[in-house]
């Protein structure tokens, strides 16, 4: 029986089928980093669906503290930081971290290092 060939890749940002449930700043987040990075495959591209994800929960969760005023009611009474806050500024740092290591893995990073290589290489050092 002969194999069947995997389906390719979308060959524009635009025709990538995105989830239903990410929001407009998650989706731009998505197809701006295809959009500079039309290389990414396998694990890259799982962590910028990641990123993305994360992005569109942030979203979720800051128009939850949005509509509390961003304070909740603490175990003592007590106005506290409405946690929805908290864990959306976890979200938008974890998908800032996921994002910066695509960026430094790109093209032109790899090119900067190899040129950095270079230099070195014929400096004698």
């Amino acid at each position: 029986m002969p194999a069947t060939p995997a389906p390719a890749a979308p060959s524009t940002a635009d025709e990538w089928p995105l989830p239903d449930d990410w929001t407009p700043e998650a989706r731009d987040v998505f197809l701006g980093v295809l959009d500079e990075r039309p290389d990414l495959a396998g694990a890259e591209l799982s962590s910028l669906s990641q990123a993305a994800a994360l992005v569109s929960s942030a979203d979720r969760l800051d128009e939850a503290a949005r509509a509390a005023g961003y304070v909740s009611t603490g175990s003592m009474g007590q106005p506290v930081v409405h946690p929805a806050s908290v864990e959306s500024r976890l979200a938008r740092t974890a998908a800032a971290t996921i994002l910066a290591r695509l960026a430094a893995s790109g093209p032109a990073s790899r090119t900067a290092k190899a040129r950095g290589a270079a230099r070195t290489r014929w400096s004698g050092q």
